[in-house]
C-alpha cells in the first residue's frame, strides 16, 4: 500500500475532525471507463496506487473518506478500518484506540505493526474478509461532513457516496490492480507504469480484488432497476 506523507498521532480521546483534502484533487471518472451494464471488458487494466492520484486515488485504503461501520464506529480511512480490525482480532484495544486516533494513514500503518500477539497464520486467514468489509462500508457508510463539523459523526446521518459508488460502478468489468512497486500481497509488486509488461510476475493483488468483489455485489441491485430509466433514457440514482 502507498507509503507517502507523514502523520501525527492523536490522543485516543480527540474528537474526529473533518479529513482534509484539496478541492483540486477531487475524484475525477478514470479514463477509458465502462458502465456497470456493460458485458465483459476489453479495456485495459485499471492501475491505481497513490491517494493523491486525481483520477484513481479514490480506490486507496489511504483515500480520505470517513466512514461508519455496524456498530457506529468512525474510520477515516479504510486503513484505519482494516488496521483497527487487526488489532481487535488480536485482543489488543490499546493499539486500537491509538490507530483510531491517528490523523494520518501512515501512522496507522506503522500501529498496525505493533499490535500484541500477532499470528501470520490467523491474520491471512482473516485479512481478505476484513478488508471486503471495510471497503464496503467506505463506498456504503460515508458519513456527513455536517456531523464531522459537530464532532459527534457516530451519531450523524449517513449519507449514501453515490459519487463513490458511481466511480466504481463506472470502472465496468475492468481489471482493478494496485500498482504498488512496494507491496506484493495487496499490490502486484509493480508501479503502472512497469506493471503490465510484467503480468506474469505479479503479486496477490488483494486489495485490487477485495474493490473488485465490492463491485460486483452492486450490480444485482443496479441491473434490477433498468426498468425504471425515464422515458428519455436517464437513469435515475436511487
Amino acid at each position: 500500500m502507498p507509503t507517502t506523507r507523514s502523520g501525527k498521532q492523536l490522543d485516543a480521546t480527540a474528537r474526529v475532525t473533518k479529513p482534509r483534502r484539496d478541492k483540486k484533487t477531487a475524484p475525477k471518472p478514470p479514463q477509458d471507463t465502462q458502465t456497470a451494464d456493460a458485458g465483459p471488458s476489453t479495456s485495459p487494466a485499471l492501475f491505481f496506487w497513490r491517494e493523491t492520484d486525481p483520477h484513481t486515488g479514490w480506490l486507496s485504503q489511504w483515500y480520505p473518506c470517513a466512514f461508519t461501520d455496524n456498530d457506529g464506529v468512525v474510520y477515516k480511512t479504510a486503513e484505519h478500518y482494516m488496521m483497527y480490525q487487526k488489532a481487535l482480532l488480536f485482543s489488543d484495544p490499546y493499539v486500537g484506540a491509538q490507530i483510531l486516533a491517528a490523523a494520518h494513514p501512515r501512522l496507522v500503518k506503522a500501529l498496525g505493526r505493533k499490535v500484541a500477539s500477532f499470528d501470520d497464520k490467523v491474520w491471512n486467514r482473516e485479512r481478505e474478509r476484513i478488508v471486503r468489509d471495510g471497503t464496503r462500508f467506505k463506498f456504503t457508510r460515508a458519513v456527513s461532513e455536517e456531523g464531522l463539523k459537530r464532532g459527534d459523526a457516530k451519531d450523524a446521518p449517513l449519507v449514501a457516496p453515490l459519487t463513490l459508488r458511481g466511480l466504481l460502478l463506472a470502472t465496468g468489468d475492468r481489471e482493478i490492480v494496485e500498482a504498488s512497486p512496494m507491496d506484493r500481497i495487496w499490490g502486484v509488486g509493480f508501479g503502472p507504469a512497469k506493471a503490465e509488461g510484467a503480468r506474469a510476475r505479479w503479486g496477490l493483488n488483494l486489495l485490487g480484488k477485495a474493490l473488485m468483489v465490492v463491485r460486483g455485489s452492486y450490480r444485482p441491485r443496479r441491473l434490477s432497476r433498468k426498468a425504471r430509466k425515464h422515458e428519455d433514457g436517464a437513469y435515475e440514482e436511487p
